[in-house]
């Protein structure tokens, strides 16, 4: 007997609980590198506050570039079936630009073919605000800015890991990147009725 009940209460354990899933998809910005996925944790925190039955779900990979991502994109979104929203991090770790916008702008094109929600975030190295943000609205997405906006260059949010850049975010500064997207999450959960 107790040969079934273990395995039976470890299925029940392993089935989602929630509403619906957001699937981060990125670089080790969104993983928050070093920052043990600060990002996703503190989405997934406010998202609680907020009394929204969804989970933010990590796909950041540390040096990742786009032209690996829509495999990843495809399988998460097998493994986690109640997407019904994607945020988009593409990163700077391809920097030409032609490698880089190129298969990023096939991701977004698969993600309005699905009709997924999406929030694209940019990268200065890789394009300005007003490229990233026409790029955005060409596939439907909502834009939300560079990914280090609103964030201060300081050693409370920086980890100055990659010279006098500031580099990776620190916890702080991945939990702060958090707050300032949530509003748009809320929008789209508002725009695009997802429940």
């Amino acid at each position: 007997m107790k040969k079934l009940i273990i395995p039976l209460v470890l299925g029940l354990i392993s089935i989602n609980s929630f509403g619906f899933e957001i699937f981060a998809l990125g670089t080790s910005n969104t993983n928050c590198k070093n920052a043990g996925q600060a990002f996703t944790v503190k989405l997934n925190e406010l998202l609680a506050l907020d009394k929204i039955d969804a989970q933010a779900v990590n796909a950041g990979v540390d040096g990742d570039r786009p032209a690996f991502m829509m495999p990843r994109l495809e399988q998460g979104l097998k493994n986690y079936p109640n997407t019904k929203m994607v945020i988009f991090e593409p990163g700077p770790n391809e920097r030409n630009p032609r490698f880089n916008l190129g298969p990023s702008e096939e991701i977004l094109a698969h993600l309005q073919k699905i009709q997924m929600p999406t929030i694209y975030v940019s990268h200065k190295l890789i394009q300005s605000p007003e490229e990233a943000g026409e790029m955005a609205k060409k596939y439907g997405a909502y834009y939300y800015g560079d990914w280090i906006q609103g964030i201060p260059v300081d050693r409370d949010h920086r980890q100055f890991d990659m010279g006098s850049s500031g580099g990776h975010m620190t916890v702080q500064g991945c939990q702060l990147w958090a707050k300032n997207m949530m509003p748009l999450i809320l929008q789209v959960i508002k725009e695009k009725n997802i429940k």
